[in-house]
């Protein structure tokens, strides 16, 4: 996330730098704050002021009220008196809300972020002014990781019927992590033809950082229909390849090569991943 500035004022502290995390209070950094506070320093003596002049125009309503009962005052004297009553009460009342305005304000000149969240930029120095909505730093969550893969149709929905959850293997140090599906794209890349996923990594035993390669291994079905079989289950005959069904029954396929564990890759129609076949007939 980037950190802005809704505030222009000079920066007084910086409580992070790059690489650091945010403390449990969440601050960033603090403005100057001098002005504001006279501000409200200002505001609440209006306040005061007016409490007592609202105090002495109520008084003076309330009396001319009995007054004016007793026909011993007359009409438009009370309504003066009202109208400066409510006039009062309409001042103090516009005089609270730009105080709590200010107060807002004050709260802001903290510049605070997320905490536990991790430095990346750094964009100010304390005794530097400070520009509202400038940019003051770049954050980001590195208690979680994502990581981004595009997927077919049929990936995706494999891993769907896993729940979602899949195995990360990290190529440059020899480990892997678990993994669950964040978050889908609705739309897909018009020239892979795949769709984005993200997956989020919340544990593991490494350092969380950014930078970090994982590989994601699924069994597929061959899309050409290949299935893989140990060596012995072959029978030669000829220049042909049978495999050779419980019952007796022989199945032309046709070789393709050899696969990384050392079983042979295969093709035929009337071979499907899944049937028994003898391993060494």
């Amino acid at each position: 996330m980037t950190l802005v500035s809704e505030e222009s004022a000079m920066c007084v502290s910086v409580f992070a730098d790059i690489g650091d995390t945010i403390g449990a209070k969440g601050r960033f950094a603090t403005l100057d704050p001098k002005f504001i506070k006279l501000e409200i320093a200002q505001l609440k003596a209006d306040i005061s002021r007016l409490q007592s002049d609202l105090d002495y125009f109520r008084k003076e309503a309330d009396r001319y009220t009995k007054l004016v009962k007793r026909n011993t005052a007359a009409q438009s004297e009370l309504d003066l008196h009202m109208r400066n009553l409510n006039g009062a009460k309409s001042l103090l009342r516009l005089t609270q809300l730009k105080l709590s305005v200010d107060q807002e304000h004050l709260r802001r000149y903290t510049l605070r972020a997320p905490a536990g969240w991790k430095v990346i930029k750094r964009y100010i120095e304390p005794g530097e002014w400070v520009t509202k909505g400038e940019k003051v730093a770049e954050l980001g969550n590195f208690k979680t990781l994502l990581v981004p893969y595009a997927l077919t149709v049929k990936e995706l929905d494999k891993i769907i019927k896993m729940g979602s959850k899949v195995t990360l293997e990290f190529p440059g140090f020899d480990k892997t992590v678990e993994a669950k599906l964040e978050r889908i794209s609705p739309d897909f890349d018009p020239e892979t033809r795949k769709i984005d996923a993200d997956f989020e990594i919340i544990s593991g035993d490494f350092k969380f950082r950014g930078g970090l390669r994982t590989e994601l291994k699924i069994e597929m079905p061959d899309p050409g229909g290949a299935v893989v079989v140990p060596e012995s289950s072959l029978v030669k005959a000829y220049d042909d390849k049978f495999l050779v069904r419980p019952d007796g029954v022989r199945v032309k396929v046709l070789l393709l090569g050899k696969s990384k564990d050392g079983n042979l890759r295969v093709s035929s129609r009337a071979v499907k991943a899944g049937e028994e076949f003898l391993l060494k007939p």
